[in-house]
């Protein structure tokens, strides 16, 4: 056993010594990225130390090299496992190389050969020229990213980071583009929500742009809000390579229409308690009064009269119970039992006189907080309203759940269903529904196939 071992160590360092006596680049990769081992002629070609490759991933390296096709490339070898060879152009050594990928069950095994002739003094005038020329557009295109006020990104389409510009990094926190691919290799960490992005990615069709608005994070811990251009760059066959675009910090625009959000529902909330109040101390004191008016003259009519005058108390009956209803569907809502019994009597007043049935059904563990519970109610009476006004349903139910480790509160009727995101004017709309649950700091999902009813689910996170 130990004459074998020696053997295969004997073999190994031959192997090694044969590998760094070649003239063309060897290198190997593990299947996560990261460099396991680099030869010397690497190491020249690179113009970098030992330390300086080894134990990094190939994403980062490849990322502040901008040698964005050796990333496709290795992307595609891994998930065929089949033998890929392409030649480019390396800007970060100026000259154009002929790479080899050799994928193995533990990673990928890297042979570089010069490819193209570069800029040197044996190449025609005519080829050198346009070499420079290719090489002096890189560094008028890095320049430019550099010198836009906007945030640029770019990446690959599972999300790693290929490219970055300065502004980004400071909007982000970083000292420059280097310091932020030095700590984030992956785009889907930079969003507080990274579906956000996957979904904005599965919206996307067709090779056209797609915009989202979503919170990133800062490397201070803080967030900021973000509009992000998602661009697909396609190849020539039409696959996506992957997806750029700029960065527009939108945190103020964002916090002004907090601000004036807030405001209308402030004098929205002002305005509903005083045709409450309106409501409570004239009409339904005068019909009150014509109640008790009618029950002194009963005694008076004449038998015949009897039950035509019963059957107008009992009218007046329910008109003091709707008008009472209404009064409470304007008044500020009593949550201080929580939001399901608030949310009853919500429901009751506005699908009053209706033969819409509602039920609410309480399923939440945990009370939430004050504040959560006083903009969660807006948000669902709105989805109420809306069911009242649109969906001409049978049956509404308000579920108040927990579900995989959110809050999910959802407004579902069995009505006519699709709604469309942008609905008449004169009222929020579940544009502005989405964007209030944004600012309570969840999401709001709808479904509505036509003919299949309209499900508002507000996703709040327990975290």
């Amino acid at each position: 056993m130990a004459e074998h071992d020696a053997d295969r160590t004997g073999r190994g360092a031959a192997a090694a010594q044969a590998l760094e006596r070649m003239s063309g680049g060897v290198f190997s990769l593990s299947r996560d990225g990261t460099v396991l081992y680099v030869n010397e002629a690497i190491l020249a070609l690179a113009r970098m130390e030992w330390d300086d490759l080894v134990g990094r991933s190939v994403h980062d390296l490849a990322a502040q090299s901008r040698d964005l096709d050796f990333l496709h490339v290795l992307d595609r070898a891994l998930a065929s496992g089949e033998v890929e060879e392409f030649e480019s152009f390396a800007p970060r050594v100026g000259r154009w190389l002929r790479r080899r990928l050799y994928p193995t069950d533990d990673g990928v095994t890297v042979l570089v050969d010069e490819g193209r002739p570069s800029a040197g003094p044996d190449v025609p005038d005519s080829l050198r020229d346009a070499l420079e020329r290719a090489e002096a557009a890189e560094v008028r295109y890095r320049d430019l990213l550099d010198s836009m006020a906007e945030g640029w990104k770019e990446t690959s389409p599972s999300g790693d980071l290929l490219v970055v510009n300065d502004s980004l990094a400071h909007l982000l926190g970083y000292d420059d583009a280097a310091d932020l691919l030095a700590h984030v290799s992956s785009a889907n960490d930079l969003y507080v929500d990274p579906e956000d992005r996957l979904r904005g990615l599965a919206s996307e069709t067709g090779g056209r742009p797609r915009m989202i608005e979503a919170q990133m994070r800062r490397r201070d811990g803080g967030t900021v809000w973000v509009r992000a251009v998602l661009t697909p760059r396609l190849s020539v066959t039409g696959e996506i390579q992957s997806y750029r675009g700029f960065v527009e910090d939108v945190t103020e625009r964002r916090d002004a229409e907090r601000r004036r959000r807030e405001a209308e529902e402030h004098i929205e909330s002002r305005e509903r308690s005083l045709l409450a109040e309106v409501v409570h101390d004239e009409p339904l004191q005068l019909v009150v009064a014509a109640m008790l008016r009618l029950e002194v003259l009963e005694p008076r009519l004449a038998p015949d009269l009897s039950e035509p005058v019963d059957q107008v108390v009992s009218l007046l009956e329910q008109s003091v119970e709707r008008l009472r209803n209404l009064v409470a569907a304007l008044s500020p809502p009593d949550l201080s039992d929580g939001l399901a019994p608030g949310l009853r009597t919500l429901a009751d007043g506005i699908f009053m006189g209706t033969p819409t049935t509602v039920e609410v059904v309480d399923a939440l563990g945990v009370p939430l907080a004050a504040e959560t519970q006083a903009r969660a109610y807006r948000i669902l009476r709105e989805a109420l309203v809306n069911a009242r006004r649109h969906a001409r349903a049978a049956q509404v139910v308000v579920d108040l759940e927990e579900r995989d480790g959110d809050v999910v509160l959802s407004v579902a009727d069995d009505g006519v269903g699709g709604a469309v995101p942008n609905p008449d004017p004169g009222h929020l709309g579940m544009t502005s529904m989405a964007t209030r649950a944004e600012d309570l700091g969840g999401r709001l999902r709808i479904e509505s196939p036509p003919g299949g009813g309209t499900t508002v689910s507000l996703v709040l996170s327990r975290a």
